[in-house]
């Protein structure tokens, strides 16, 4: 796509004189449910103009995608069709499959892999099977569809992998030797470094890192307790929030579960305040968190009831 018709796109969806990088930034921010404050302090983009690109950031991550050559043109698309059609295909050649994006300047892209391949040593592969997951307390028809659904999106996550090669080098002997006050070098030698690995965002991203911390919750409980929906999706939201930059938002999702707090005993909620006493200065600070967490258990509680009421109704 050239710079004049991504102008052109862009004005069509109502948006002029907006960096492509930054839009990049907006975009990721949004999809990943930021709050509008944090985004249009880290892009310079007001807020009120965010929210307004809100309903558009589809289409926007869109033509960012055609921007970037993700796209196939209708001729290449006929050209590629007639190459392969003698041609079995088990992968479709298609990047737009998936909804895989250009992290090349996706700032988050190195924290993205970072957090995949952390979770992935966490729960392996060769854990994903009906006997494990039945093992750790699984139903045998939830087993099948938890597996069903990671292998679906995992062929998304290995295309996602993009290598990008460093920008910066470092030529550590020539500096040296100026250092020592040799004028002219003789030599120069320059040390390259290693690629910037990212993984890009593609469709189902979060979806994927929660069937992760399904299972880890799973592990946590064993048989020895049945979760209440409600709190697993509460943990799930709050984790995914802060997912790349907010280490207290993981730790609390994960500690819902640790500390069993649905339990009727008092303790294991004393025990839960008290592990996030040190992340915040003052009780009052700490009242207000744990009073919004109350807060998403109890509207996520009514949702999945009306959800199940509307269901069977």
């Amino acid at each position: 796509m050239t710079d004049k018709q991504f102008r052109y796109e862009l004005r069509l969806l109502g948006l002029r004189g907006h960096n492509e990088n930054t839009l990049r930034l907006i975009v990721d921010g949004l999809s990943r449910q930021l709050p509008v404050r944090q985004i249009s302090q880290s892009t310079g983009v007001t807020e009120k103009t965010i929210t307004k690109m809100r309903s558009k950031a589809g289409a926007i991550a869109g033509v960012l995608s055609r921007r970037e050559g993700n796209a196939t043109s209708n001729v290449n698309e006929k050209n590629n069709f007639i190459y392969n059609s003698d041609h079995q295909k088990p992968i479709d050649s298609n990047r737009r499959r998936g909804g895989i994006q250009s992290s090349r300047y996706d700032v988050y892209g190195e924290r993205r892999l970072q957090i995949m391949e952390g979770l992935e040593s966490r729960v392996p592969r060769e854990k994903w099977n009906v006997q494990y997951l039945k093992k750790i307390g699984f139903k045998e028809n939830i087993s099948i569809a938890m597996i069903s659904e990671h292998d679906s999106i995992e062929m998304y996550r290995t295309r996602a992998v993009q290598t990008f090669p460093s920008a910066y080098i470092q030529e550590s002997e020539y500096e040296k030797r100026v250092a020592m006050g040799i004028l002219t070098p003789s030599i120069q030698q320059q040390e390259i470094l290693p690629p910037v690995i990212k993984l890009a965002m593609f469709t189902s991203f979060n979806r994927y890192v929660e069937l992760f911390y399904i299972v880890i919750f799973q592990e946590i409980v064993q048989d020895s307790d049945v979760i209440p929906p409600e709190y697993t999706r509460t943990a799930l939201q709050i984790i995914i929030k802060g997912l790349y930059d907010d280490p207290l938002a993981v730790r609390t999702g994960e500690a819902m579960i640790r500390y069993s707090i649905w339990r009727s005993n008092q303790i294991y909620r004393e025990g839960f305040v008290n592990s996030l006493r040190p992340w915040k200065s003052t009780k009052q600070q700490l009242d207000r968190y744990i009073a919004a967490i109350d807060k998403m258990v109890k509207s996520n509680k009514m949702y999945l009831e009306k959800l199940n009421s509307d269901v069977f109704y």
